[in-house]
């Protein structure tokens, strides 16, 4: 019995054009693919989107990326002290920012996919970081947003 931890990828146009270039196209993977074509210092810093650094201020989690003081302080106000809308605000991610020197024409479908990994490895580095507390990690890609969104929240 196979279980996926990530669903299928989709969407993979570098990836569908390099497969296409081996003659024994069944015999390459996505394994492969990274053992051909990725530095390991390009996947060890990508490492940082999914296992992030935290700050805890004001008993408040926050991407240590994301946080600073006079931004910290000026949500906190505009919400009235309420916490878990500051964490929502200042731990949101746009991915496509996060990949904006990436010139390619990149398929919506890896973004969203990637938003999803993104939001699993969340979940699991929260909960190994903070085992006493409980998180909302949450994806979303309306109209309104630009692009797909992960953020997260302490479950009060």
């Amino acid at each position: 019995m196979k279980i996926n931890t990530v669903n299928p990828l989709v969407g993979l146009a570098r990836y569908e054009l390099w497969k296409s270039g081996w003659a024994e196209k069944d015999k390459v993977d996505e394994f492969s693919y990274i053992s051909n074509m990725c530095n390991p210092e390009d996947v060890l810093l990508s490492s940082k989107i999914f296992f992030p650094d935290f700050v805890v201020a004001k008993e408040g989690v926050f991407l240590e990326n994301k946080y600073d003081y006079e931004i910290f302080s000026c949500w906190f106000k505009q919400f009235d002290g309420d916490l878990q809308a500051t964490e929502k605000m200042i731990n949101h991610t746009h991915l496509y920012d996060v990949f904006d020197g990436c010139s390619e024409d990149i398929d919506d479908s890896v973004f969203e996919q990637l938003a999803e990994v993104v939001a699993l490895s969340w979940r699991l580095v929260l909960s190994n970081k903070f085992p006493e507390r409980k998180f909302n990690v949450e994806v979303s890609n309306s109209d309104q947003d630009y692009g797909p969104v992960v953020t997260f929240y302490e479950i009060i």
